[in-house]
């Protein structure tokens, strides 16, 4: 009938199971027991919760976007140094951190008013 190679083989399977799942999730979403699970999962997999800049450890700041170990100690040295943040602007103060990895971080992270 058709002589497919084994790729577009492949490629036709990929797109039949990315079909079929999204026709499936559809079918789901209509059933009400089924929509308020869905809902349930996706609420779960989009929060975080916000870390504390005046109590963080360099391994809980690393679990930001754009944190590695050396920015993470930079803003422990600033926080030992300037007695805590007082405000979540100041993290602009810390060397490495610029408005666009603020802006990336601002909703991730928080500053008790009651300093260390």
């Amino acid at each position: 009938m058709f002589k497919l190679t084994r790729q577009e083989k492949s490629v036709l399977l990929f797109i039949a199971s990315v079909t079929l799942a999204g026709i499936t999730i559809n079918y789901l979403q209509k059933i009400p027991r089924f929509k308020n699970s869905l809902n349930y999962i996706t609420a779960q997999t989009n929060t975080f919760s916000t870390i504390n800049l005046n109590k963080a450890t360099v391994e809980e700041l690393v679990n930001l976007p754009g944190i590695g170990h050396e920015l993470a100690r930079r803003v422990i040295d600033y926080r030992s140094s300037a007695g805590g943040f007082k405000t979540l602007q100041e993290l602009k103060k810390v060397k490495g951190i610029g408005q666009n990895k603020f802006e990336a971080l601002k909703d991730r992270i928080s500053v008790d008013e009651n300093l260390p």
